[in-house]
């Protein structure tokens, strides 16, 4: 599908940000690493990107249907507090070479906009109030499903963890706006609304921060496969509701992050939930950040990726070997004139080595690699693709290298 933002040479584009209430672990980050990369990819292929990225600082249900395990609690319980975490996720992306977006919002800086959102809804008939809460009724909308062929009977049984039955709901596939009654009456984070002291649900915080950050539609919704449904399946259908307009124009799934089940050995997702994850500092004890951000680039963002310690190996063998290439053409251009510029007499070795370098040969092939990058990069963001022509440029390269110290040698 060909890109055509919503405003010509600019694009705004919106991430899903972490519940800080642990540590991201890698495969968290993987979704990161790839939003990081479409967005310096589109600056490099010129545009103008603006990104806005929440922080979700308010307890949300960890479930599908509004129930299960509340995290921010949780975290709570055991003494995290979401600025700690808050800083050490940025601390960990600073390592991984991510950029920070221009716009990082938490969650509780928002909850009047949160709370604006849900009246609006309620205005005009998309939602409902039933026992405390107010929910958003899905029944009014032509297609609710768009990301998929979801079965509502699948509903029951949910797709993460334990669904369980909400009898407030006039249909299971009604999620919460707002809460003012839960199982989760210690709840600490609450705040004053219409419908009494609660606190929002999950999808309507990204609804609610995208739409007065960047407006309405905006370009490029990003997030992890798991992030599909239920949660941006419900962002788009209340954000659509309420404000008259498309929402996202695109959205782009990073696939998941799989580990092999230590028992079992067969591969399963990453995840907090199965308790097999790998946090990044754990990770860093064996691999330096870059070679890490290299495995994850070497399979497109929306394909599954295995990670083992042969395939970080792996990847950091492959860049290893464009550092050195980069390492042998940086010393000879600083070292001398390459062969085809007026230069000295070359006194030295090394300087001889640098003047018979094919200056406009090494140009050709750079421009060469400009292209197939660029091609690679604007057909779907394919970064193995556009790896391929980077060590394709680096056989190249070390060709011209040994091309040149065989002259050296010759001429010795």
């Amino acid at each position: 599908e060909e890109f055509i933002p919503h405003e010509a040479g600019k694009v705004k584009m919106y991430t899903c940000g972490p519940t800080v209430y642990h540590y991201a672990h890698i495969g968290n980050l993987r979704s990161y690493i790839m939003e990081d990369m479409l967005e310096k990819a589109l600056r490099y292929l010129g545009y103008d990107v603006t990104r806005a990225m929440n922080i979700t600082d308010v307890g949300h249900l960890s479930s599908d249907a509004d129930t299960g395990e509340d995290k921010m609690l949780k975290g709570a319980r055991r003494e995290q507090i979401a600025q700690f975490y808050t800083a050490a996720f940025f601390s960990d992306c600073e390592k991984l070479g991510i950029k920070r977006p221009e716009i990082v919002v938490p969650a509780t800086s928002c909850i009047d906009t949160f709370i604006h959102m849900v009246e609006v809804l309620l205005e005009k008939e998309y939602a409902y109030i039933a026992g405390g809460n107010v929910y958003f009724d899905t029944s009014k909308l032509e297609n609710y499903y768009v990301f998929g062929n979801m079965e509502e009977e699948s509903l029951a049984v949910g797709v993460r963890d334990s669904v369980e039955e909400d009898e407030n709901k006039r249909s299971k596939s009604d999620f919460v706006l707002w809460f003012t009654k839960s199982k989760f009456d210690d709840q600490e984070l609450k705040w004053d609304s219409p419908w009494g002291v609660g606190y929002p649900g999950w999808h309507i915080e990204c609804s609610a921060m995208s739409e007065k950050y960047l407006g309405l539609p905006f370009d490029i919704h990003g997030g992890g496969a798991d992030l599909v449904f239920p949660h941006h399946e419900n962002e788009r259908a209340q954000s659509e509701c309420a404000c008259d307009s498309t929402f996202a124009n695109y959205w782009m799934h990073s696939g998941m992050l799989q580990i092999a089940n230590a028992e079992t050995g067969e591969t399963e997702k990453m995840s907090k939930s199965l308790n097999n994850f790998l946090l990044l500092h754990e990770v860093l004890e064996q691999v330096r950040p870059a070679a890490l951000r290299m495995l994850m680039l070497q399979s497109h963002y929306r394909s599954p990726l295995v990670f083992g310690e042969q395939r970080v190996a792996e990847a950091d063998a492959a860049l290893t070997r464009i550092e050195n290439a980069v390492k042998a053409l940086d010393w000879l251009l600083e070292t001398g004139t390459p062969r085809g510029e007026a230069a000295l007499e070359p006194e030295t070795p090394a300087a001889a080595l640098a003047a018979t370098l094919d200056a406009a040969a090494l140009a050709d092939r750079v421009a060469v690699l400009r292209a197939g990058f660029t091609e690679a990069m604007d057909d779907d963001f394919n970064a193995p693709a556009a790896l391929g022509e980077i060590f394709s440029f680096v056989s190249d390269a070390n060709a011209l290298v040994a091309d040149a110290k065989t002259l050296v040698a010759e001429e010795a």
